[in-house]
């Protein structure tokens, strides 16, 4: 949007009608894909990214190239939505929780953020690491033991066995065990794991799974396979986006007259959920892999948002 003065109601505009246009498994698909490559956004903002600039590839505030000694090219400017908060806590609770050094911020409103893609900035190169190119299939090594790792954190075991149909696999809340068949590759077994453990943090509460939910069996298998797409996006690794096509029928049923509200918190769910994973296995595998030459440092953590600027999640 460059130098147009727009305001944080014009973005939340230009968000509800570019969810509103969801009619395809591949329109949901580039979301998520977006969403891989910018794990520290919430799914609003990966919608505002990717619908300015489809081909972004590595995003950050002026302040953050600066740092890097590169300066940013005026009037490209990419808007997103910035959360403003406030304190919640009152009275004795302030106190109390000021005492603890836990002080609870409640979104109030958004302003208008600013960030700029590599290419839009100027100044001296920035190497970065090997990424894995998409379109593998062989997932990187040590990736099903960090999966299996969070498996393990919520208190669930891992079984590989035969299922006993053609199912690929299951997650049992009562037993608090994932099941993955025997038959499958190594592929296949990655991305059925991911699936269930996407089960597993987003299905496990009645309000969710009970009877009378909104959320039927198929948009939960569609939540869950959107975090397995992400969580291997991000690890190079591609997945078919031909499940994703109930998405806008399932939201336009359950909200004929805005459907994109539906999609915004589905997508804020599946976003969040997808961001807690990429952190723990890309940090399970930097410290397992085996050790490598040495490469040129991608730039400091402080570059990138942190995962509380992300804008709106519904």
């Amino acid at each position: 949007m460059g130098n147009e003065q727009v305001s944080a109601e014009d973005l939340h505009q230009v968000l509800q009608t570019e969810v509103r246009k969801l009619r395809t498994g591949a329109d949901w698909a580039k979301w998520l894909d977006a969403a891989a490559l910018f794990p520290s956004f919430g799914f609003g903002n990966v919608v505002l990214i990717n619908l300015q600039m489809p081909h972004a590839n590595w995003v950050a505030r002026a302040q953050a190239w600066e740092k890097l000694g590169r300066r940013v090219i005026k009037g490209r400017a990419i808007r997103i939505l910035e959360p403003i908060r406030s304190q919640t806590a009152m009275g004795a609770a302030f106190e109390a929780a000021a005492a603890d050094g836990r002080v609870h911020h409640q979104v109030i409103g958004f302003r208008v953020g600013s960030v700029y893609d590599v290419t839009d900035t100027v100044g001296p190169p920035i190497h970065l690491p090997p990424v894995p190119a998409r379109g593998g299939h062989t997932p990187p090594n040590g990736l099903w033991d960090a999966l299996a790792q969070e498996a393990s954190k919520d208190g669930f075991t891992v079984d590989v066995r035969p299922t006993g149909d053609a199912s690929a696999g299951f997650t049992d809340f009562h037993a608090k065990q994932i099941v993955v068949a025997d038959h499958l590759d190594d592929l296949t077994a990655a991305t059925r794991l991911a699936h269930e453990v996407g089960h597993m943090r987003l299905h496990a509460l009645p309000e969710v799974t009970g009877a009378g939910s909104v959320m039927c069996q198929g948009v939960r298998e569609i939540e869950a396979e959107s975090v397995a797409y992400i969580v291997l996006a991000h690890h190079g690794l591609s997945l078919e986006a031909s499940s994703f096509d109930y998405v806008a029928g399932w939201a336009a049923s359950v909200d004929p007259q805005q459907p994109e509200d539906v999609v915004k918190a589905t997508g804020a769910r599946v976003v969040n959920a997808a961001r807690q994973l990429l952190n723990s296995t890309s940090q399970y595998l930097k410290a397992n892999r085996p050790s490598l030459p040495p490469v040129p440092a991608r730039a400091p953590d402080s570059l990138f948002l942190p995962p509380d600027i992300d804008g709106p999640t519904l």
